[in-house]
Formats: structure tokens, C-alpha cells, sequence
């Protein structure tokens, strides 16, 4: 078996659910009898409106009026700005299960129009997502017509339905950048970035993940790591519609190195580019592709890896493997101008 046919968690059909209602009203944002929106302060301040006064629905709440020619705040500016990123919501109650907003970051590419599943990814700067590169580089021929073709949805977590209190955002792909070293035979540095048509808002269910710096994880060091996505829960079963989280421990390269020779051969070599998590029953899976593994440190979250291929799901003694993030920092602040790291 090579690793060109290898099963490669890519594009899969799943339509998620359209919506034409106007899009970014936040939780308990309801206005009052004097003109105002009741929500929580961050939101207003990056709306572009005016708090007043406390409104009482949460400590944060407040009477906010919003102008009709305000301009949005994006989550930036970061720079030089400490402990900005990487804020998990709470714990997910039932074991695979994600809660609202518990991974903010987490995004999902679509096709339009049709609103066709392509990919997970995350939202790393208030313009930019990463994705797989084997996810998009279809794509690099639309031109001009990109922001008609992809779109990128923040906020999501259940796709059966448009009721959730918290709603997605949809916003159109503007810029598609592969990794010039990108091999789609062998998905070395399989990793690229999108960037939006228009900066994203900080919200309750919409935030940016932590970029790692080198050295930040070390396989084998106990550290909280999870992989996220909407793909399936194992070899047999459907794709989920409400976002899944799988914690997964991390392998040293050497060891998984091992693991895929018992796959792919005694030349096979794992790029130093490349990393490897799971456990037997534990792994990403198809229609995770694109999607982020994230790790704990100091109470904010780190994209360490990006989900890039496996061999089935969840089997013995075969890790899923991921683009190492930190192995491309310098590609990323140099293709996004920004240093993300809290």
C-alpha cells in the first residue's frame, strides 16, 4: 500500500444546513425599551457601538447602542498583546461530544453554492484560517471567482439546525495560500491558509486559537490534546452533525516512524513536518480533514497540528497524522504578517 492511496481525509459530501437569516446576533441580544441591545461587552465594543450601562441578564452584559454606519472591530490587533487567544469554552458533558462554543476556533469550509462540505479548519487571526493544503489546492484555479466559490463558516456547531442561540457566520474566501513545498502524491507540508474577505468578530461561540512556538509540546510530556471535527466517529458510521471532540495522546515521530513502516514499508520516513496522535478508538476521521489538534498550555490552547491523513480510524497501533503547526511558523507570520502567540 502507498501512500498515494492511502484513505486521506479530504473533500466528503456533507451538506450543512443554509441559512438567509442575518447572521452575528449575539446571546441575550435583544433591544430594550430605550433603543439599546442587551449583550455582553466585548460584543458591542468590537461592533463598533457604545456601552451605556449594565443590563443585568450576565456581569458583563450591557445596554449597547450600536450606530447603523458602525464599523466592526476584528479580533485584532494582537500584536504584542498577551494571553488573546486560545480560550476554551466548557467542558463537553458527554464522552465525544462538544459543548456550544467549547472550540471556538474551530471552522468549516464550504463550497458554494451548494454548500457543499469540504473541509474543517481554524480561525487563527481575525483574517486568516488554517486548513489542509490537500483540502483547497483544487481550488487554486477559480481566480477572481474564489469569493463566489468557498466560503468559510465560524461559529458552527450543530448543522441539523439554524435554532441555536448563538448563531454562525459565513464569510467569503478572498485568498487561497498553498505551501510552495506542498507534494499532493506524498502530502508533505500539506498545509495552507485562507484568507477572508472581511475580519472576524470576537464572539461567544467565535475566537482565535493559540499558534505554538517550537519546543512548546514535547511527545511524551502529559498535556491535554484534542482533535475536533464534524467527520465520523469511527470506520462504520455516519459524519456527526453536531462538532465531536476525541482526546488523543501525542507520538514521538520515531515510534509512530515504526508504526507506518508496518503499513507502508521499511523506507517509509515520516517528515519532521509531520506529527502523530491517537489511540485505539481514539483518532480523527474522514471528513475531519483540515481540522485542528489543539493542546493545553498555561490555560489557553495551541493548534498543534492539522488534520492530514490516516489509515482507517481508530485502529491499534496506527496514530492518525497531522501537519506539525509549529514546524511552519515562520511561513505563517510571513504569509499573514502577524505574531499570534500569547
Amino acid at each position: 500500500m502507498t501512500l498515494r492511496s492511502v484513505c486521506v481525509r479530504c473533500v466528503v459530501v456533507l451538506v450543512l444546513v443554509a441559512t438567509t437569516t442575518t447572521r452575528g446576533a449575539p446571546q441575550n441580544d435583544h433591544e430594550n425599551e430605550f433603543g439599546c441591545h442587551c449583550m455582553e461587552y466585548w460584543t458591542c465594543i468590537t461592533s463598533g457601538g457604545q456601552p451605556y450601562s449594565y443590563c443585568g441578564l450576565s456581569a458583563s452584559s450591557v445596554c449597547c447602542f450600536v450606530p447603523l454606519n458602525a464599523s466592526p472591530i476584528g479580533i485584532l490587533p494582537l500584536r504584542n498583546k498577551k494571553k488573546s487567544c486560545g480560550t476554551k469554552g466548557s467542558d463537553g458533558r458527554k464522552d465525544g461530544q462538544a459543548e456550544m462554543s467549547e472550540w471556538p476556533w474551530h471552522a468549516a469550509i464550504l463550497e458554494q453554492p451548494q454548500d457543499l462540505y469540504v473541509c474543517g479548519a481554524s480561525l487563527l487571526d481575525e483574517e486568516w484560517i488554517l486548513t489542509a493544503a490537500h483540502c483547497v489546492d483544487d481550488y487554486l484555479d477559480s481566480g477572481s471567482r474564489l469569493a463566489e466559490v468557498l466560503k468559510v463558516r465560524l461559529g458552527e456547531y450543530d448543522v441539523s439546525t439554524t435554532a441555536e442561540p448563538l448563531k454562525h457566520e459565513e464569510f467569503p474566501v478572498t485568498r487561497v495560500v498553498i505551501h510552495p513545498e506542498f507534494d499532493n502524491a506524498t502530502l508533505v507540508n500539506d498545509i495552507a491558509l485562507l484568507q477572508l474577505v472581511r475580519s472576524a468578530r470576537r464572539k461567544g461561540n467565535i475566537d482565535a486559537v493559540c499558534m505554538p512556538k517550537k519546543n512548546d509540546f514535547v511527545e511524551g510530556v502529559p498535556t491535554r490534546c484534542y482533535v475536533t471535527g464534524w467527520g465520523r466517529k469511527d470506520e462504520g458510521s455516519e459524519h456527526s452533525v453536531v462538532l465531536k471532540e476525541i482526546s488523543v495522546p501525542l507520538w514521538s515521530n520515531p515510534t509512530c516512524q515504526g508504526a507506518l513502516r508496518e503499513q507502508f514499508g521499511p523506507a517509509y520516513t515520516l517528515p519532521k513536518t509531520a506529527l502523530c496522535a491517537g489511540a485505539e478508538g481514539r483518532d480523527a476521521c474522514d471528513g475531519d480533514g483540515g481540522g485542528p489538534l489543539v493542546c493545553e498550555k498555561d490555560k489557553h490552547w495551541y493548534q498543534v497540528g492539522v488534520v492530514s491523513f490516516g489509515i482507517g480510524c481508530g485502529r491499534r497501533n496506527i496514530p492518525g497524522v497531522y501537519t506539525r503547526v509549529d514546524a511552519f511558523e515562520d511561513w505563517i507570520k510571513e504569509t499573514i504578517g502577524v505574531h499570534h502567540h500569547p
